[in-house]
């Protein structure tokens, strides 16, 4: 007999990132993180599938490694401890690891060449670490923490560690690097150090034999993909801030090398190249999304609920593949397959091979879950006085009622976008009886810059379409009791959830995830608020019309909120600060409105996904127990 999901089922979850393909050609790498809820974090083990052999299995090392690159004919792996990083070669052909060298750094990105190269943040020695102090904005980063301690510099070493030189300075931040060093070279984009940190960042090439840096582009472009080309070219994928919106979809640029001249590739491309973009709680992105194989660039766009593979010819022709995966978190390509960790239909993250034809499973990572059982989306439409809106129902695991509990789910971004994956959260709710609702209303990735503008329009415009939503889910499955709705969303998805409460007493029950509550307070604490807050606000001078940002801000409307509500928040989220929760959780306990406030120690803007298991797991049970409270009768 099949079991329905309960809270703690995640811990069994094992999330594969990374992925590469070895020089050779004769075995896929992968890094598989697993749960640990005894010590409270994550293990990391480095993982083989043999092409050949068509077996996976993983590599003991004897430490957990962060990451890793190839030198030669053998994989060089890295672990960081404390305040150090020490670097391994493995050969695969006698399974052996030896200890290479060690470098004094946190170590985030190496390649390897004739020496070693490598990004690592540089401190500010003039930092007191026992006062957090700043002469820049924002003050904080989110993940890293107070922004003016450190940048994140480019390195060179020999291969023992001993003589190591910075390649930069503090004047730059770096963001981005391909270490091209068949070609001697290293491209990389930086951010300049500024008052306030820039939106757009710069592209640069270092010549390791000449020691020559050069910049080619002076902070016109908000960039989030860069890849060496050719001797003579880099590709990246940005946003021309000059002529375009900073979310608006990024198209991809070409610098030529040799004339110094930036030009876009291609036509317009509407397509957005977000990454993650498909909502799940049950995945984190890490590796390379891009790659340039025989001439080609390949990257991730995002098509209405999944995300394609675009090739990018020189000569300006593209075309997209749609693989068969919905959600796609790195990839690498040789010969004529692709191959790909991601997510399809209701499995949990695994290793694919696309043929161009074909799309095959190589990995049952996930196959614990087969013994469950699950619900099965039902897409839904309606059309709206503006749009039409397109999302997804879950029914309930049938438990023979006649009618059942629902929760409108709300996605976070705005820009990004549910589709019809396995997702946690979603599934877990479904397994306790409830109906899940999932809609993508304007603001959301996948149908274009014109539909994802919500500029002016942050809140009005995807409320009456959620509302409407809602609507034709009543009239589409009549065992849903209208006399008991749920809301919840995270970040993005939280703000309209603190919206939602104060403009409708339709929800008895709601669960506001990091979201924000009064938008001037996000315009000035967030990490990217000036840049965030001032687009969505239509770009307008907020200094002299305040009144803006006071018409976005649900807590000034607290007073007409009757609806219970639970608030879960990381402590040390500095993309949407905790106190947002803190004000709307206290504005609804001072009117004696059923409150509650979960803050998780330690825990930043991705406690859904990335967070230590404790804290899923309390997140997980805080969840069904608010809903099963109030929704739930008798």
């Amino acid at each position: 007999m099949c079991k329905k999901l309960m809270e703690d089922d995640f811990l069994k979850t094992k999330i594969p990132t990374n992925l590469q393909i070895d020089p050779r050609g004769d075995y896929l790498y992968y890094i598989v993180s697993e749960f640990k809820l005894d010590e409270n974090r994550y293990e990391r083990s480095l993982w083989q599938y043999d092409l050949k052999k068509q077996t996976t299995g993983k590599i003991l090392l004897g430490f957990e490694p962060k990451a890793y690159t190839f030198k030669e004919d053998f994989l060089f792996v890295w672990e960081n401890t404390g305040e150090q990083t020490t670097f391994y070669s493995y050969d695969p052909k006698v399974s052996k690891t030896e200890a290479v060298c060690s470098v004094p750094f946190i170590v985030s990105s190496v390649g390897c060449g004739r020496k070693l190269y490598f990004t690592a943040a540089i401190r500010n020695d003039q930092v007191n670490l026992n006062v957090a102090t700043s002469e820049s904005a924002p003050f904080f980063t989110e993940g890293q923490g107070v922004r003016g301690r450190t940048v994140n510099a480019l390195f060179e070493a020999d291969y023992t560690g001993k003589q190591v030189r910075v390649l930069t300075g503090l004047e730059m931040d770096i963001n981005l690097i391909d270490f091209d060093l068949s070609r001697n070279r290293i491209a990389f984009t930086a951010f300049k150090s500024a008052h306030l940190k820039p939106i757009a960042s710069c592209v640069y090439t270092y010549d390791v034999l000449t020691d020559v840096l050069l910049k080619f582009t002076n902070s016109e472009y908000r960039i989030d993909g860069l890849q060496a080309m050719s001797d003579t070219s880099i590709y990246f994928a940005g946003v021309n801030l000059s002529q375009s919106n900073r979310n608006d979809n990024q198209q991809v640029y070409q610098v030529n090398l040799t004339s110094g001249q930036v030009c876009q590739v291609g036509q317009h491309l509407d397509m957005s190249n977000e990454s993650p973009v498909i909502v799940t709680d049950s995945m984190f992105a890490e590796g390379s999304t891009q790659k340039c194989y025989k001439d080609t660039y390949y990257h991730l766009r995002v098509a209405e609920d999944r995300q394609v593979i675009c090739l990018q010819e020189k000569d300006g022709t593209r075309r997209c593949i749609d693989t068969g995966l919905k959600s796609i978190t790195s990839f690498d390509v040789s010969g004529d397959a692709i191959y790909l960790i991601g997510m399809k239909d209701l499995k949990l993250l695994e290793l694919y091979k696309y043929d161009g034809t074909h799309l095959s499973q190589l990995t049952e990572l996930g196959g614990w879950l087969d013994a469950y059982t699950l619900s099965r989306p039902e897409p839904m439409r309606v059309q709206t006085s503006t749009e039409e809106i397109r999302g997804w129902v879950y029914p309930p695991i049938d438990d023979h009622k006649e009618s059942a509990p629902a929760v409108l789910m709300i996605h976070g971004g705005p820009k990004m976008v549910y589709s019809d994956v396995f997702a946690f959260d979603i599934q877990l709710l479904c397994a306790k009886g409830y109906f899940v609702l999932c809609a993508n209303p304007m603001g959301s990735d996948g149908r274009g810059d014109a539909f994802a503008d919500i500029r002016g329009r942050f809140y009005e415009l995807p409320y009456e379409q959620l509302m409407a939503f809602v609507d034709e889910a009543l009239n589409t499955f009549p065992r849903i009791d209208e006399e008991a709705l749920g809301v919840t969303g995270g970040s993005y998805g939280g703000y309209m959830t603190n919206h939602i409460i104060t403009r409708t007493h339709r929800f008895r029950a709601a669960v506001s995830e990091r979201g924000i509550s009064n938008m001037m307070s996000a315009l000035t604490a967030s990490d990217i608020g000036f840049a965030y807050v001032s687009e969505y606000a239509d770009q307008r001078d907020l200094w002299t019309h305040p009144q803006v940002l006071l018409d976005m801000s649900p807590v000034l409307f607290a007073g007409a909120v009757k609806t219970p509500t639970l608030f879960n928040h990381g402590k040390d989220d500095f993309r949407c600060h905790y106190t947002e929760s803190l004000n709307m959780y206290s504005a609804l306990v001072q009117q004696g409105i059923p409150a509650r406030l979960c803050l998780y120690e330690g825990e930043n803007h991705s406690l859904v996904t990335r967070g230590r298991p404790k804290s899923k797991l309390t997140r997980y049970q805080e969840l069904t127990r608010w809903f099963d409270r109030c929704l739930k009768r008798g």
